[in-house]
């Protein structure tokens, strides 16, 4: 039994007591791999490091157990001393002395034994409750650091969310920017195509008035020619006149020499009948004058039909004028209607504008928030990350294991770098586009331009158009004007004429007379003068009919000079209608000169928010980066937790393990003290 009790746990015990608390702390230890050994170091020395009070209470628990384990020794010197005097006071007795002195020789190591139990079971137990609260304290340093990587989490998550709010909203905005973008252009497009439509219908009136003016000065240079050939006919009637006037003149000087010979009573017959041979000469160059003034009158009559013609082909031709100025003046109408739609446009435009000015205020005044939330947030985490570098300060061991999973985590960063290059790609091409709007837009400034010029080019046209317009009615004033003359004068020569007919008729009448008194007897003379008679009255029934046709020619002429008024009248209102249109082209021009300024305007506020843009994006790599590093002091903080973790976890296995010890040594114990106790009792 003695021996039994000598080979189990003494020793093992007595291995435990002075260098018991380290024997039994690292034994768990040994049997973790060799790749945690660093860490274990690590542990170790930071448990050390952190907790010198609980290592002095660990000592003084251990010093109290000891002296708790040391009270059998003084009883059992207590029982020494008993015997001594016992020895003294009972000399005789030599057994009792002898069983004494057996059971102080088998009492002491047992004592001791029992000793080394206490004191074993002493030190276990404050290493047990030091373990303890180690573990208790390495729990809720986790459990805070995981409520802190929580926190940081829900934090990150929430910035991540914010942020990706905040690109949406940049997004839709950037989106909302190029739709309008694209809507002005659009707007500015079909404007221009508008102005190139109203400048071909320009173009097209321009060409028809060009093709009238053309038809116009051939008409002038006919009416021109028309009225030479009248002047040639009026003078080849002032030739015949003068011939009619000296063929009276040889007649009044025949009829002289009739009434001379009558008076000389009664010449020859035969220079009788020669007169009147000569008379019957006379009678036919009369009858052919009458033939050729015949002739004349219808000539006269078909240029009376020619000028109809003509007056009805300028009617023809005014029809369509008048068309073209009611076009026109639909045409106007409808552009003071798409200039007062244009002006609407632009109205609305404006106040679009002006609600995307307080948008964007709104939103700097918004981001000037959020900036400065960001930036609370920012010193936050510049806080915790001073903590965080405190931490990483007194966790620089940990160094050389992390290199590992810092190159994994450079490879994710360059991930993420790559993932901003496209994003700046992105941002290239976004500003790619924005840049061929610009020139789309700048190229829309020059097509207005380009059609402010032709506009100029055509007003000038039209001008000159105008300025020769009123030239070429000048001149059919002038030309009507003396054709109104040339009338008049025809007019006056053919009264002349008339009255020089009736005065020869009222000769002839007298000669008439003087001759049937004076050839009463000749009946073939007197026959002859009758027929001379008829004739006469035919030639005034002639002359008569030929004053009704320059009655009807007058009034014909009196038609002419209404329609001429009625004509200028017209172009007084065709005038009218192009200063109104040059007056609607002026603002048009003004109107174009104001949407380009805007558009300037427009472009340098678009400068300025891509500017703004441009910083916003500055700062959010900023961000992004800060971000990024707090992202990188969090992981390395959640390794250290995790490897905290896997600590404890093994902390908790070297517990469980010295639990299992301590079981081991309580049975030992109590297998000790049945054992003494069996001694003592044998």
């Amino acid at each position: 039994m003695g021996s039994s009790c000598f080979q189990h746990s003494p020793f093992c015990h007595s291995r435990c007591t002075p260098y018991s608390w380290q024997c039994c702390f690292q034994p768990p230890l040994s049997f973790s791999p060799l790749r945690n050994a660093p860490n274990r170091r690590a542990i170790v020395s930071c448990s050390q490091q952190e907790n010198p009070k609980d290592c002095n209470s660990c000592a003084r628990r251990a010093a109290v157990f000891t002296g708790f384990a040391l009270l059998p020794l003084l009883n059992s010197r207590v029982d020494a001393m008993k015997g001594f005097a016992a020895e003294n006071d009972e000399p005789g007795a030599e057994d009792q002395k002898q069983k004494t002195k057996g059971s102080s020789s088998r009492n002491p190591f047992c004592s001791l034994l029992n000793e080394l139990g206490v004191f074993c079971s002493g030190v276990v137990a404050g290493l047990y409750a030091s373990r303890n609260k180690g573990n208790v304290i390495s729990d809720a340093i986790i459990e805070s650091m995981n409520n802190k990587l929580k926190e940081k989490e829900a934090a990150i998550a929430s910035l991540e969310k914010k942020f990706e709010m905040e690109l949406l909203n940049e997004k839709d905005v950037q989106n909302k920017e190029l739709a309008k973008a694209n809507l002005e252009r659009q707007s500015l497009v079909d404007r221009l195509n508008l102005a190139r439509h109203v400048i071909t219908r320009m173009g097209q009136a321009l060409e028809k008035e060009k093709s009238l003016y053309k038809e116009l000065t051939i008409q002038a240079h006919d009416l021109e020619n028309s009225l030479k050939e009248a002047g040639n006919e009026k003078r080849e009637l002032q030739e015949q006149l003068k011939k009619k006037i000296d063929s009276v003149a040889v007649s009044q000087e025949r009829f002289n020499l009739l009434a001379s010979e009558i008076k000389d009573k009664e010449a020859d017959l035969r220079y009788a009948s020669w007169a009147i041979a000569e008379k019957d000469r006379e009678v036919d160059q009369l009858s052919i004058a009458y033939r050729q003034s015949l002739v004349q009158l219808t000539s006269l009559n078909a240029e009376i039909k020619q000028l109809k013609d003509v007056l009805l082909k300028n009617e023809k031709e005014l029809q369509p004028r008048n068309e073209t100025v009611l076009k026109l003046e639909a045409e106007l109408t409808s552009s003071l209607a798409k200039i007062d739609e244009a002006t609407k446009n632009l109205d609305a435009v404006q106040k679009e504008y002006d609600e995307f000015k307080s948008s964007m205020e709104k939103k700097s005044a918004s981001d000037a928030t959020l900036l400065g939330e960001k930036d609370e947030t920012i010193h936050q985490l510049e806080e915790q990350l001073k903590l965080a570098l405190k931490e990483l300060n007194i966790n620089k061991v940990l160094i050389s294991d992390l290199t590992s999973e810092k190159d994994n985590l450079k490879e994710s960063l360059n991930v993420e770098l790559g993932n901003v290059e496209n994003l700046y790609q992105d941002l290239k091409i976004t500003q790619d586009a924005l840049e061929k709007s610009r020139g789309e837009a700048c190229d829309l400034a020059e097509e207005l331009q380009q059609s402010r010029y032709l506009c100029l080019d055509l007003e000038a046209e039209i001008g000159n158009i105008h300025d020769q317009f009123t030239q070429a009615i000048e001149l059919l004033q002038q030309n009507s004007d003396e054709a109104k003359q040339r009338v008049t004068v025809l007019a006056e020569e053919l009264r002349v004429a008339t009255e020089l007919l009736s005065e020869s008729n009222e000769k002839l009448k007298i000669t008439s007379q003087e001759l049937a008194a004076a050839v009463q007897k000749c009946d073939s003379l007197e026959k002859e003068l009758v027929d001379a008679h008829e004739k006469a009255e035919s030639a005034a029934l002639v002359l008569k009919q030929e004053k009704l046709i320059i009655s009807s020619l007058n009034k014909d002429l009196m038609a002419l000079e209404t329609q001429i008024s009625k004509d200028n009248e017209a172009r007084k209102s065709l005038e009218a209608d192009v200063e109104e249109a040059t007056k609607s082209l002026d603002e048009m021009n003004k109107h174009a000169l104001v949407i380009s300024e805007e558009l300037e305007l427009a472009n340098n506020q678009i400068l300025s928010l891509e500017d703004e843009k441009a910083e916003l994006y500055r700062s959010l790599i900023q961000l992004k980066r800060a971000h990024q590093v707090a992202l990188e002091n969090l992981e390395d903080a959640h390794n250290l937790i995790v490897r905290l973790g896997n600590e404890r976890e093994s902390l908790q296995k070297r517990g469980e393990k010295l639990e299992e010890v301590l079981a081991s040594a309580k049975g030992e114990i109590l297998q000790l003290r049945s054992q003494i106790n069996d001694e003592n009792q044998s």
